[in-house]
């Protein structure tokens, strides 16, 4: 038991229980490395002033990021919203984007995987090329992907990977 409770058995690196804790708290021993250091050991470990800044400069620098990002993702945001106030056609006899007439006389027509809407292979974009039955996407869906995908919080998009097609 005395192994348990020091920490100098097979097991020393197990995090100590409430009970262990209370016992080491009125022994006085603590379970910390930095139990039994002195004053001018921890007045040692301090930053030198020039740590200090550079850990700053790495702070600004990531707050910047972080508003270049902000930034960045309103663009997308604005984007996808002009697209969509944009859309010229129907989605079923003519391209949802750009209005072109589609069928035996008009373009070729895809249907967009997300919005099940027909767009002309213009204003598609073959999502995964290569496999046996192309994806397509309209550019909106495309951007709504993008947009999705780079969230900061990862994004809970309807987002579907290329091999998970089948």
């Amino acid at each position: 038991m005395a192994d348990t409770i020091f920490g100098s058995g097979s097991h020393q690196w197990v995090c100590p229980n409430d009970r262990q804790l209370a016992l080491r708290a009125k022994l006085q021993t603590g379970w910390s490395v930095h139990t039994y250091q002195t004053e001018k050991q921890r007045k040692s470990q301090c930053l030198s002033p020039a740590e200090v800044e550079a850990i700053l400069q790495v702070i600004q620098r990531a707050e910047r990021l972080d508003v270049q990002e902000q930034q960045r993702v309103g663009r997308l945001v604005e984007r996808l919203d002009t697209m969509r106030h944009n859309v010229m056609g129907n989605g079923l006899s003519q391209c949802l984007l750009c209005g072109e007439v589609l069928g035996y006389l008009g373009s070729s027509s895809v249907f967009c995987k997300d919005c099940r809407k027909k767009v002309c292979t213009k204003c598609g974009i073959e999502a995964c090329p290569g496999q046996k039955r192309p994806l397509w996407l309209c550019k909106i869906c495309s951007e709504q992907r993008e947009h999705y995908s780079q969230c900061p919080n990862g994004g809970s998009s309807p987002s579907v990977s290329c091999w998970a097609i089948g």
